[in-house]
């Protein structure tokens, strides 16, 4: 399906917050199952369900079929970053990598600000903010802590070893918060099927914990049953969040994937795009209905991704 074929809402579910508020019911024909099957009850859709057979799909083209499936490529960041460049879309430049943690050092010097990111990692694991105090000493905006060499090569490590991915680390632009250079911009997360945004997760870390924001696609907060006791539903919503969502419809709708999260940042001077997340964590901890919503959008994804563009129905 072509891109521009899919920025119509395909109209089977209303927004995530309507359809809390209406019973959370799919339509009788997308629940239908084979014929032979009629006199038994199909499975619902479970976006974990669909979550947990794409990463062993992933993990089969890799250790069976020696192909490594766009979904990993997506995991490491210079790829990413290259693809993304391709397309028009903006994100952080690299400032130095890869190289492995042990040479840190020789990376950071001259540098007053930076990301340090692992080259191949998601969900912030071993994701280090700052700003440099000392020659020898580094703030890291995520907890406000000053740390210096071997305290950082401590920090990082635990990551590395705990998640068993490579040794392979960058150092990125640090992107600024708005009206604020030395807080961490909020992280917009964005869930996006084919082109179509169906969530945004808002994330605001600081020293005292993280606090999320729940929305749907028309910006109206929702409970999806995550994060029950660090929500916090005063969190501003970003200066231009129609941007925002056609940012990540225009990505997704270029990716031949059924689904992506699209993480993006808003400062001063506008959007750029933190990460590309095909699998992001946690993603069996949503409340029942909104595993059913976003299962069925999961379907609507892969319904797109496996519809040739010369074929049409009336």
């Amino acid at each position: 399906m072509t891109s521009a074929a899919r920025k119509e809402h395909p109209g089977f579910l209303p927004p995530f917050r309507s359809w809390l508020l209406g019973g959370a019911e799919l339509p009788e024909w997308f629940m239908r199952s084979h014929m032979a099957r009629r006199d038994s009850a199909s499975a619902k859709p479970s976006f974990a369900a669909h979550m947990d057979s794409a990463v062993r799909r992933a993990r089969l083209q890799e250790k069976l079929l020696r192909v490594e499936p766009m979904s990993r490529l997506l995991r490491r960041r210079d790829w990413a970053t290259a693809w993304l460049a391709r397309n028009g879309w903006p994100s952080p430049e690299r400032l130095a990598g890869p190289f492995p943690l042990q040479d840190i050092a020789q990376h950071l010097e001259g540098l007053e600000s930076g990301v340090i990111k692992p080259l191949n990692a998601t969900n912030a694991w071993g994701v280090m903010p700052f700003r440099r105090t000392g020659p020898f000493e580094l703030r890291n905006l995520f907890d406000g802590q000053v740390y210096r060499l071997s305290q950082i090569l401590e920090r990082l490590h635990a990551p590395m070893q705990r998640y068993m991915f490579p040794n392979k680390w960058q150092i990125e632009a640090l992107v600024p918060g708005r009206g604020d250079p030395n807080r961490v911009p909020d992280d917009f997360k964005i869930y996006a099927f084919a082109g179509q945004v169906v969530l945004i997760l808002q994330v605001r870390r600081a020293p005292d914990g993280n606090r999320y924001k729940f929305y749907d696609a028309d910006w109206q907060p929702v409970d999806t049953g995550k994060y029950p006791d660090t929500s916090d539903t005063v969190l501003p919503m970003p200066q231009n969040p129609q941007a925002m969502l056609e940012m990540a419809r225009a990505i997704s709708a270029e990716l031949p994937l059924p689904f992506c999260r699209i993480d993006l940042f808003e400062f001063d001077e506008g959007l750029t795009v933190g990460e590309l997340t095909p699998e992001p964590g946690g993603y069996q901890n949503f409340s029942p209905a909104a595993d059913l919503y976003l299962g069925a959008f999961y379907e609507y994804g892969m319904a797109c991704a496996a519809t040739p563009t010369f074929v049409a129905t009336a």
